[in-house]
């Protein structure tokens, strides 16, 4: 046999034909190749399911809290907002999708002016490193600050950043998790709250 004949012999583009018997080695892998596919597909179907239900209308009343104020002084609470339709951002310094939607919260919070409250609530983060991120991305509506993360737990959350919208009268409308564009904002603002 000839030198090319043994290379073209030693590389081949196609794998080798594997002859087992049923329920061999071969099979075995097969078969636990199919069940990680499977419980890959469900885990995913999983997580989209989970994202689904976070992005649903709710009538329940939107849990009271009261938090030392992150961009000035005193506290800032949801019971201050009761009378007005609130839009309730979770965010962190840390928070790529966040540092990515500030400016447009902020954006939306000044078209709307009082028509709609805006507050910032600063996820388990560092004082620094949120105050910080306001001044990188504009933010200059209210913003608690939440180091241990008390509220966001209380409300069920589970990914940042979360925007909860709340009915005038303090009930839950709706939570959003992941970034919102200002288009997004803006139409979830006036179909919720008649805003525009």
């Amino acid at each position: 046999m000839g030198r090319q004949g043994r290379l073209a012999s030693a590389v081949s583009l196609s794998p080798p034909a594997v002859q087992t018997a049923p329920g061999g080695v071969g099979a075995r892998r097969m078969s636990r190749r199919k069940w990680w596919i499977v419980g890959g597909v469900a885990i995913f179907a999983l997580v989209l399911a989970g994202l689904a239900l976070s992005q649903r209308r709710s009538t329940t009343d939107a849990k009271p809290f009261e938090l030392p104020r992150l961009n000035g002084s005193g506290t800032v609470s949801l019971a201050a907002l009761r009378g007005r339709p609130a839009v309730v951002n979770f965010f962190a310094s840390w928070c790529v999708p966040c540092r990515k939607e500030m400016p447009a919260l902020q954006a939306v919070s000044t078209k709307v002016q009082d028509r709609v409250a805006f507050l910032g609530v600063d996820h388990q983060d560092d004082r620094a490193g949120a105050l910080q991120l306001l001044a990188d991305t504009g933010v200059q509506y209210p913003t608690g600050y939440d180091p241990d993360g008390k509220v966001a737990t209380s409300y069920g959350l589970f990914g940042m950043p979360t925007t909860l919208f709340v009915s005038p009268d303090g009930r839950l409308l709706e939570k959003h998790t992941g970034e919102l564009s200002e288009a997004a904002l803006t139409e979830s603002i006036s179909r919720l709250f008649g805003v525009s």
